[in-house]
């Protein structure tokens, strides 16, 4: 058994070993999720402290002195997880722990077998035809949708509280959802929908309460999709999709290399434009039907904000230095009057790198929730229409809307994306920008002359 054979089983133990903990905490209890990962956790760290302890008493080098600190490491490493695991034994449930001890063991034994299942007749024939290769997997598949939901369900019956506090809470919980839903509200999406469908299930509120990421990363992997499939076999006559992506790349290079310079462009459009491009795909996210906007939700925006912030912060810091960055904030004094005046452009510099990453992200939010509550209002206003004009459909009133959307939501991604630049260049050193201001007013008594 070789070492990659290791590296391999701690990397899919570590994986499985999230999920079913996540899985557990969600459809069964908290303190049992934190049970199986602590369990994963010690074995895997048990099964590394060994590794490690066993190769350096057995190498070419085991003699060094190097070695024996190694070792002795490992050792004491061994004695600290040990009293750990007393602790996590005393406090934690003991049967949690074990089944996350023996995950990694198991997928250890899972590997020998399918290593072994690989090299086999048996599979050689069964992925000969791929349709008994595919009918054998949709029966595996068919089993398993029987068997997880029973086996989870079991378990959650033998930890149900009480009937009555089980109730108590449900009418609670819809009392609080209730009292959430008499404000304004959106166009319900998929999430709220599945939501609705499935207010016992643990994943349906997981995804209801974590909407706005849940379509972010949707955006980011449709986004990563896309540009994948154009560039994986890119055409000297390139196809629609490749030539579509090229015009957007070529288009934003030079819009921005035209605000912050093209010896910065190579370096910034790249985070510039797929922030730009982000934001512009999440913008119109919203107007797909049960989709939604992630930048109609404050968390996002100020992310995205908070990003541009510190990284423009980083950027000064490093092309300044630690004295230039101060002295940027301290407005860049010069003779007796800038002095003067830097304890007063000190707070009005930090107060203004702390309002940037505010101002981006609240303009991007109020356009976007504001676009999205104004199409809620001509909806509700069309479908109002039936009952006072008696006709048999309501009026499409936010078709004009729906055009003005697609327009604000491309300025408000562009808005985005100039600032952020503007920001960037600001933290930029300004030598260049001088010695060409020098250059230009030294040349024109030249001209004039």
């Amino acid at each position: 058994m070789g070492l990659e054979f290791l590296v391999r089983v701690r990397r899919t133990a570590l994986i499985s070993g999230g999920l079913l903990s996540l899985m557990i905490a969600t459809y069964g209890r908290l303190p049992l999720g934190i049970a199986f990962a602590a369990g994963v956790a010690w074995s895997l760290i048990n099964l590394f402290l060994l590794e490690q302890l066993i190769v350096t008493l057995t190498g070419a080098d085991r003699r060094e002195t190097s070695s024996w600190l190694r070792a002795g490491t490992s050792l004491a490493g061994l004695l600290l997880l040990f009293a750990a695991g007393a602790w996590t034994l005393s406090h934690l449930s003991i049967r949690a722990q074990l089944l996350g001890f023996l995950l990694p063991l198991g997928v250890i034994v899972l590997k020998a077998l399918s290593t072994v299942t690989l090299q086999s007749a048996a599979w050689r024939a069964i992925t000969a035809s791929r349709w008994r290769a595919a009918a054998i997997v949709s029966v595996l598949l068919v089993a398993a949708w029987w068997i997880v939901p029973a086996v989870l369900h079991g378990a959650r019956a033998e930890d149900a509280p009480d009937v009555s506090t089980q109730q108590a809470e449900t009418s609670h919980q819809a009392t609080a959802h209730g009292e959430q839903e008499s404000g304004p509200q959106k166009f319900p999406s998929v999430i709220t929908v599945l939501a609705r469908a499935y207010p016992e299930a643990g994943w349906a509120r997981f995804l209801d309460r974590n909407e706005a990421i849940a379509f972010a990363l949707l955006v980011a992997f449709i986004l990563c999709l896309v540009c994948f499939v154009a560039t994986r076999n890119p055409q000297m006559i390139p196809t629609p999709l490749q030539n579509a992506l090229e015009l957007v790349v070529e288009g934003l290079h030079n819009f921005i290399a035209g605000i912050i310079g093209e010896k910065y462009a190579p370096r910034f459009v790249p985070f510039l434009g797929t922030l730009g491009l982000y934001i512009w795909l999440m913008n119109l996210f919203g107007l797909l039907p049960f989709m939604d906007s992630p930048t109609s939700s404050l968390n996002v925006t100020f992310a995205l904000g908070l990003i541009v912030f510190v990284y423009a912060q980083w950027i000064g810091l490093r092309e300044l230095g630690p004295l230039g960055y101060v002295d940027h904030m301290l407005g860049s004094p010069r003779d007796l009057t800038g002095w003067l005046l830097a304890p007063l452009m000190l707070p009005i510099h930090v107060l203004g790198e702390l309002a940037k990453p505010i101002s981006l992200s609240c303009r991007l939010f109020g356009n976007i929730f504001g676009e999205d509550m104004l199409l809620v209002a001509f909806v509700s206003l069309g479908i109002t229409c039936l009952a006072s004009l008696h006709l048999p459909f309501g009026l499409p009133l936010q078709l004009p809307f729906l055009l003005l959307a697609l327009l604000t939501s491309t300025l408000q991604a562009a808005v985005f994306m100039v600032l952020s630049t503007i920001y960037f260049l600001l933290m930029l050193p300004h030598e260049d920008h001088d010695h060409e201001e020098a250059h230009s007013h030294s040349a024109t008594p030249a001209q004039a002359h």
